[in-house]
């Protein structure tokens, strides 16, 4: 099984948290990307499911600033799917657009010989705030949006994707989550993925913004 592929699938469905984890406090981390231009600060901690189960929940904030235009981030979250290529997930798909500013989602990634095959169902927001030079996305899991498949359904996730213009052409870009399990797995692999994968799930969506047309 490819090393990386396995590491892209912890890290997108935030990363399928064990339930030994020896620190879930409110204590919050922070790392730097090599050439020390994006900082993710990230936290683990835990709430009660709907199963009245302990279970994990990973916050990440990752931020950069880059010279890039806001209408190339616009258009590359407007464009769904290619939200694959820097979530990490095998799909991502249109269910439904609900108008110029709401659009409901589908993600799929394959199992592998250590996590089985995740989905999840998101409603995907934006505001514009082009007086203040401002653009949000808001994904927010909704397991109801879609049919449920035999694969592990993710019930439990938040993502904020928030883009500002900064002078000097420059544009200041953060990516918040809160994400809890779709299934367990061992502690050591969630300390492994994090921060690395918070850091190279940044690059690759500057990578695609720079390359998509607004």
């Amino acid at each position: 099984m490819n090393t990386t592929i396995l590491q892209s699938t912890l890290l997108t469905w935030i990363i399928f948290f064990g339930t030994n984890l020896s620190a879930q406090t409110d204590e919050w981390k922070t790392a730097l990307s090599k050439n020390g231009k994006i900082t993710t600060k990230y936290n683990f901690s835990s709430r009660i499911n709907e199963d009245d189960d302990k279970v994990p929940v990973v916050k990440t904030i990752t931020t950069t600033t880059e010279s890039i235009g806001i209408d190339n981030c616009i258009a590359l979250m407007k464009n769904i799917a290619k939200h694959k290529d820097f979530r990490g997930e095998k799909s991502s798909k249109l269910i439904n657009k609900i108008s110029e500013n709401e659009w409901s989602i589908y993600y799929y990634s394959d199992g592998t010989l250590l996590t089985p095959a995740v989905d999840g169902s998101y409603r995907m927001i934006f505001v514009e705030d082009r007086q203040n030079k401002t653009a949000t996305f808001t994904l927010t899991a909704d397991p109801t949006l879609i049919e449920k498949t035999d694969m592990v359904r993710l019930t439990y996730a938040k993502e904020i994707y928030s883009f500002k213009e900064v002078g000097g052409n420059q544009l200041e870009i953060t990516i918040k989550t809160t994400v809890s399990p779709g299934f367990k797995v061992p502690s050591m692999m969630l300390k492994k993925a994090f921060p690395k994968k918070s850091l190279e799930n940044m690059e690759k969506f500057l990578e695609a913004a720079k390359k998509e047309i607004p």
